[in-house]
């Protein structure tokens, strides 16, 4: 147990971490300011609060050192401290990074051996080849025909979007096809080919894994398991992201008369709130009713969708500037309270078949939350029955952005609007709609008081 020594409005906490090889007693301290205007029999209990919660942190810290490998810090780090610092579907998604591309190269390597230059050469290395996630396509979409689709989904517990997307001819990763295989007592390869295609990761993703192993040795040194960063030395991978696909005005509006056009009403009222709102898809899924105030116009993004072990979880948003107020256009209103009527009135209809009995804004139909992946397939469908260019859910949110961009409303207005934490991100993303908003300004200068044919005329 930690001892506790108040000294003025602090208190000093001391652990005590054992004898190190020579006999000496080693130990960690640090200190707990607890808030203002509490009593003192409050601070004392949330000293004691927070001395059992830091000692359970760096326990088992001082048998971590240099000498150990990559891949035992990685397991100290997804088990200790990732937990306490990343949502849940995150964390899953960061360790599988790790996993699948950094642990297999240089798992085994000791981290006093790891340097800016190794990490060059690994980063170069997946740029080039670092594809090593095995796709797979079914063979023959009729070997489920004598099981029947739905059943064979309902009895085996596989995920109903992954199932017909291999139908439609798309690939899945090993373990899906694995898992298909296995309930249909066959082998891997009498299911599936193996279409596994030797690439490189792109820069964007290479960058991302760059932060993300950056955090686990940032981590390491904090604990004083690491005396530095390698990470902080590398040269960072280029980046070739193309720019932002989106809708231009005219565009736009041939892609919302094609949605008035079609019959799914709640669709044509999801493009005119993306269109409206700049929301991200996942923040537009995990919209309820409550979230809206019909008097004020005022729409509240709080939370984001998100599918973590095969089951939808609403969360709070991205990041802390990602929660913000929307006002939303008259139209946009009176499109969503007659949205409400027919779902109300629909979900009558159901009865007991309404499976959600939260007031989810837009439901699938058995009222639970839409798929992100079946709602992008249906906007590429109307886009391509317009003639419109090959766009993503995504893009809706680019076009709301370029739009307010061409109407000369401000960066960081357009930031707050987006729920971006800093101008700096806008102005990044769409740098080339700011550029060609430059020439137009610069034209429309020009016109006004250096046109050679107005001269002429005065």
């Amino acid at each position: 147990m930690a001892s506790i020594r108040k000294r003025g409005d602090t208190f000093t906490i001391t652990a005590y971490m054992g004898y190190d090889d020579t006999g000496k007693q080693q130990k960690k301290t640090t200190t707990f300011r607890p808030p203002d205007g509490v009593t003192n029999g409050k601070a004392e209990k949330l000293a004691k609060e927070f001395a059992v919660k830091w000692e359970d942190k760096i326990r088992g810290f001082v048998a971590l050192d240099e000498n150990r490998t990559l891949s035992e810090l990685a397991q100290w780090y997804y088990e200790t401290i990732a937990p306490n610092t990343l949502k849940p579907n995150i964390l899953t998604g960061y360790k599988q990074s790790i996993y699948n591309h950094v642990i297999p190269r240089i798992g085994r390597v000791k981290l006093k051996d790891i340097t800016p230059q190794m990490l060059d050469s690994l980063f170069r290395e997946l740029q080039t080849s670092g594809n090593l996630e095995r796709s797979f396509k079914l063979k023959d979409n009729k070997i489920f025909d004598e099981y029947g689709k739905e059943k064979f989904i309902k009895d085996k517990g596989i995920e109903r979007v992954t199932f017909y997307r291999l139908l439609r001819g798309e690939t899945c990763r090993q373990k899906t096809a694995e898992k298909i295989a296995a309930a249909l007592g066959m082998t891997l390869e009498k299911v599936f080919d193996d279409v596994t295609e030797n690439k490189g990761m792109t820069g964007a993703s290479v960058n991302k894994l760059k932060l993300n192993l950056s955090a686990i040795f940032t981590a390491a040194c904090r604990k004083e398991i690491m005396r530095r960063n390698p990470c902080k030395l590398v040269t960072p991978p280029k980046v070739d992201t193309p720019p932002a696909a989106f809708l231009d005005e005219e565009q736009s509006r041939l892609l919302l008369a094609a949605a008035h056009e079609q019959s799914d009403f709640q669709l044509e009222v999801i493009i005119n709130l993306f269109l409206a709102a700049g929301l991200r898809s996942g923040e537009l899924t995990a919209l309820h009713w409550s979230d809206l105030d019909f008097n004020t116009g005022v729409l509240f993004v709080q939370h984001t969708l998100v599918r973590h072990n095969g089951q939808f979880v609403r969360q709070t948003t991205k990041t802390a500037d990602s929660t913000r107020r929307i006002v939303l256009p008259a139209y946009i209103l009176k499109l969503l309270s007659e949205h409400r009527e027919r779902q109300k009135e629909y979900r009558a209809s159901l009865r007991e078949l309404w499976k959600n009995p939260d007031d989810i804004m837009f439901t699938n139909l058995h009222g639970d939350y839409l798929n992100g992946v079946n709602l992008n397939r249906k906007l590429k469908d109307i886009v391509k029955a317009a003639g419109l260019p090959d766009i993503h859910l995504h893009s809706l949110r680019h076009t709301h952005a370029s739009l307010l961009i061409n109407s000369d409303v401000t960066a960081r207005v357009i930031a707050d609007r987006l729920g971006h934490s800093t101008t700096k991100t806008t102005l990044d993303t769409y740098s080339h709609v700011f550029a060609a908003s430059e020439v137009k300004a610069m034209q429309a200068v020009e016109m006004a008081l250096f046109s050679t044919d107005k001269a002429i005329n005065e």
